[in-house]
């Protein structure tokens, strides 16, 4: 086995690494020692095929609810009258809170 020699004057040294892996100086914020990343040369140019038109796909009508649009509309209309009655109920709480913390 080999001799193992350990200096007696041990320099403790510490570099900072950006989120690039750049080494920087603490105090400055400066790149000491940038990272070399190595070049890659850029693909060539495939050929290009000739480009065939798109035909339309087939429409089709699809029917989400079993509900005519006339009548999708008035139930929004009623969902909305009420969440109208809903945000008057909530603001009437709230007040009756806001007035119970002033007391």
């Amino acid at each position: 086995m080999g001799n193992v020699l350990i200096s007696p004057n041990i320099k403790r040294e510490s570099v900072r690494i950006d989120p690039d892996g750049n080494i920087i100086n603490a105090r400055t914020k400066q790149i000491i020692q940038a990272v070399e990343t190595p070049y890659i040369e850029p693909a060539q140019a495939p050929v290009e095929a000739p480009v065939m038109p798109l035909e339309a796909p087939p429409q089709r009508v699809v029917q989400i609810n079993e509900l005519s649009v006339l009548d999708q509309i008035a139930q929004a209309k009623k969902h909305l009258v009420e969440l109208e009655e809903l945000k008057k109920l909530k603001i009437a709480e709230k007040k009756a809170e806001l007035e119970l913390l002033e007391q």
